[in-house]
């Protein structure tokens, strides 16, 4: 379990690195005015994104044992408060709200990293 967990820990932090590189700021996705991924924050991204979909899938695989291990209706609220970080993204991308933008990211990661945590550490 443990070597799966550090090869994932090295892609997402790869990405990181990549996503936090300084760039020439050409943007090829625009997002709104002011944000927009360029070519190498896209690498980054898709680094991070792919070790977030095996993380889902994990948590998917282990559900039944978060549940058991912290209760269904904290397993559910925290689900709902993620989908609730992500819907904050998605809204302050829209309407260029950097401060919206930063809180809820830093909530769906946190979140999120407490639901991995607790589906790496449960029990059978």
């Amino acid at each position: 379990m443990m070597k799966p967990l550090l090869i994932l820990t090295t892609i997402f932090l790869a990405g990181l690195i990549i996503l936090l590189l300084p760039d020439n700021n050409d943007q090829m996705i625009r997002l709104n005015k002011i944000h927009g991924p360029s070519l190498q924050d896209l690498a980054g991204l898709v680094l991070m994104i792919s070790v977030w979909f095996a993380s889902c899938i994990f948590v998917i695989k282990k559900w039944q044992r978060v549940i058991k291990s912290i209760g269904r209706n904290t397993t559910y609220f925290l689900v709902l408060f993620y989908l609730f970080s992500l819907s904050g993204v998605v809204l302050a991308l829209i309407l260029s709200l950097d401060l919206l933008l930063w809180i809820s990211i830093t909530l769906a990661v946190i979140t999120n990293v407490s639901v991995i945590i607790t589906a790496i550490r449960a029990k059978e």
